[in-house]
Parts: structure tokens; sequence; C-alpha cells
């Protein structure tokens, strides 16, 4: 009885298996029926239409891309290396005029030498201009604007307002950078009639200094730099109050005997190359007595 029943059994699952078998078969046979025989290349030139099209949307996005991102960059790279081009060219050829001015002392000499040099820097001058409304703030450092300003401002070029208002508009800089870019601003506004503006950008040019005594030395400049300015263009009235103060500060920590004496030898030289263009000379100018280092002591033999 139980063999018959366990034949039974492995029947029925024999059974299933073919069947199973034999419906694979059928959906095999079904599937190469229904294969309309055409080839992958028969395939393809049937679709070439809708494969022809999205090639150009690819190559199109491509030509969006290079056109939107890859040239404006290198336009921007080729700018920036331009006008860097144009500020060194300046800075350059203004170096080598103050050596060569050192050669020499014939004034007919320094002249000719000034003469040939100023059309080249005129000419790095209008190529940075040209090229810098190009270029954003954070492209442009102040220390080339400044370069620009300087050479500008002493050849009474107006385009000097256009640099300066560049390098005073900009907040990623250090406060010494900044206060420099005042200073010059500060120099312009004074040479161009404007006493009231230019003391504001003088004091604002010292409030971005930090309060450390490493600053003192560049407050001091700043102020003899107004203190200068204020003697050919300004008030004659506020010399003494100021020369007095600055003196004052000069002892600050922070300042060497060295930075002193540059500062005020070229103070003096101020006053003596400008008296009695715009003020006479300030009365306490006479304080201005460039102190003279203590010479060092000579060594001991033997001990």
């Amino acid at each position: 009885m139980e063999s018959a029943e366990s034949n039974e059994s492995e029947d029925k699952a024999s059974l299933k298996f073919i069947s199973i078998s034999l419906e694979s078969l059928h959906q095999r046979v079904k599937k190469i029926e229904e294969f309309d025989g055409k080839s992958s290349l028969k395939r393809l030139t049937d679709n070439a239409g809708a494969v022809a099209l999205f090639l150009g949307l690819v190559l199109s996005i491509a030509s969006l891309y290079d056109v939107a991102v890859t040239k404006p960059h290198a336009e921007k790279i080729s700018s920036i290396t331009q006008f860097n081009a144009a500020v060194s060219s300046a800075a350059k050829v203004r170096q080598e005029l103050i050596e060569l001015q050192y050669q020499t002392k014939d004034p007919a000499v320094i002249l000719a030498i000034q003469s040939a040099a100023a059309p080249i820097i005129q000419n790095d001058i209008s190529t940075a201009r040209a090229i810098l409304p190009e270029l954003a703030d954070s492209d442009v450092g102040i220390p080339q604007l400044m370069t620009l300003i300087s050479e500008s401002f002493n050849m009474g070029d107006p385009v000097t307002d256009e640099f300066i208002k560049r390098a005073t508009r900009k907040k990623d800089a250090s406060p010494f950078l900044r206060s420099e870019a005042k200073r010059w601003e500060s120099r312009y506004l004074f040479s161009t009639g404007h006493p009231i503006e230019g003391r504001e950008a003088y004091s604002n040019a010292v409030k971005l200094l930090p309060t450390s005594s490493l600053a003192n030395a560049a407050r001091a400049f700043d102020t003899a730099d107004w203190i200068s300015e204020e003697f050919m263009y300004g008030d004659c009235s506020v010399l003494e109050r100021m020369i007095s103060d600055w003196l004052t500060a000069l002892n600050s920590p922070g300042i060497s005997l060295a930075q002193r004496q540059q500062m005020e030898s070229s103070l003096l030289s101020q006053f003596e190359q400008y008296q009695g263009q715009h003020c006479p000379m300030p009365k306490s100018a006479s304080s201005l007595q460039i102190v003279k280092a203590a010479p060092a002591a000579a060594p001991e033999i033997g001990g």
C-alpha cells in the first residue's frame, strides 16, 4: 500500500516537471516565432533619425558648455594676464628710470630719460585701463592698482580717479593695503582742490590700521603724508599743531630710529621744496632734527 502511494507521488512530480518544461519550451518557440529577423545594423538604420537627434542634442549641450563656461574662463585668464603684464611693465620702466637717475646728476640727461619713459608708461596705463572693466574686484589686487594710481597721478592723468575707486571699494584686502588705498585717495583729493574730503579720507586711512604697536610706523607715515598735503594744498594754520602731535607720536613703540629718520627727512624735504608756494615754512620745522645713531662701541681686545 505504501509502495503504491509512493509511486503515485513520484508520477505526479514527474508530470509536473514535464509540464513546466513544455511550458518553457513553448515560450521559447513563441519568442522565436515573434522575432522579425532584423539585424542590429538594420535596427540602427531604421532608427537613424532618432539617433541623429540624440547626437545633435549631445553636441549642442557640449557646445553650449564651451560657450558658456570654457571660453569665458579662458578669456578671463587671458585678460588677467594682459592686465598684470601692463602693470608689471609700468613698474619695471619706473624702476629702471630711478636707477638711471641715480647714475647721473645732469638735469638735461634726467629730463631726456623721463621724456623717453613717459610714453611707455602711458601706454601701459591705457592698456590696463582698457582691460580693467572686464575684471572683477577679486581678480585685481590693491598693489597692482596702487602702481597704476601712482603712475597716472604723477603724470596728472584724470584716470587716477578710476583706479582709486576700484582700490578703495575692495574689502577683501588687508587693513594695511586698504589704508594705503585711502591714503592715495586723500592725496588725489587734496591735489584736485578738495581738502575737506581729503582730510576725511586721511582720517579713514589711519582708522583702518590696526591699533597694535606694529602699525605705529604706518600710522606715523600716513600722518606725515597728511601734513605734507596740508602744507601744499590745505590749511596752513593747522600745521604747527599737527607737526607737534606727530613728533610726539614718533616716540611710540614699534617705530625704529631708522624709520623716524627717514620720515623726518622726507617731511623736511617736502617743506624745503614747496615752501612759499602755498604755506610758509612752519616754525616747528626746526624741530625736525634728524637724530643720529650713536656710534657702535669698539670691541674690547683680549677681554
